[in-house]
């Protein structure tokens, strides 16, 4: 988890078991995120085997060819509900991509709400044909919309499966932006930046990537830079924490030439 948000206050105990009874008395529930990567992971089925990089080649998404409500055709969800969404402030109009929440049915937005005390999930998608990148710049516009205790996500990259990968997060209203890296299924933090964030504001986030040195851009700001060297190659993704509710617009992958 990128942090402990989870840990109960007094006031919060009994809330917490009756958390336990809505999760025991519905199963599914409570592991629809962690069985789709567990999935992913054991199998790799839903991850097909990443293509070799034309040089030179870029791939955009807008997610305004997809159908609303509707799973994106060109991404592979990882773990969560993601979905094409109607968002008529969105930097590209109409859709975006993200995690529904007030759309969702009243038990299932409480079981995602009481989760959020005693678990970590992470979800993640990532697009379907996206080959692996060693140097690349990725970016995307991201808004941040909703969340128990603050909402967070951001851009995965040198992803090569739920639990190998980067991930640059935004989060709000802690105001900062982070690196993390996931390796062997634990999350570290590499680098984090002050950054005043607001919830439901579009923001664009990048990072570049050359070999092992990252460098991350706030609306074309650079905020961090940091260097690290686990993972050399890898896909792309987008992510986001427990009920971290978030949208992605005009996603933009461009590799870097020699």
């Amino acid at each position: 988890m990128v942090e402990k948000n989870y840990v109960l206050r007094p006031a919060l105990c009994a809330l917490a078991i009756g958390a336990a009874f809505v999760l025991a008395s519905n199963p599914a529930l409570a592991g629809a995120h962690r069985g789709a990567v567990a999935f992913a992971t054991a199998t790799g089925a839903t991850v097909p085997a990443a293509e070799a990089a034309t040089a030179g080649a870029g791939q955009t998404w807008d997610f305004d060819h997809d159908r609303a409500q509707q799973s994106p055709q060109d991404w592979i969800t990882i773990g969560g509900d993601w979905r094409v969404l109607v968002d008529h402030d969105a930097p590209s109009d109409p859709n975006v991509l993200g995690l529904p929440g007030y759309g969702l049915p009243h038990v299932q937005q409480l079981g995602l709400w009481f989760e959020s005390f005693i678990s970590t999930n992470y979800q993640l998608a990532i697009p379907k044909n996206a080959p692996q990148y060693s140097d690349f710049a990725y970016e995307a516009k991201l808004k941040l919309w909703g969340g128990a205790f603050g909402s967070y996500a951001g851009l995965v990259f040198r992803y090569s499966d739920p639990q190998n990968y980067y991930v640059l997060t935004e989060a709000c209203p802690k105001d900062y932006i982070a690196l993390y890296r996931m390796s062997g299924g634990q999350m570290t933090l590499i680098k984090q930046a002050p950054a005043e964030l607001v919830r439901t504001r579009w923001y664009s986030l990048k990072v570049d990537a050359k070999g092992g040195h990252f460098v991350a851009y706030l609306d074309g700001k650079q905020v961090l830079a940091a260097d690290d060297g686990s993972f050399t190659q890898g896909r792309i993704g987008v992510w986001s924490q427990n009920d971290s509710r978030a949208s992605f617009d005009n996603i933009k992958l461009s590799p870097s030439t020699p």
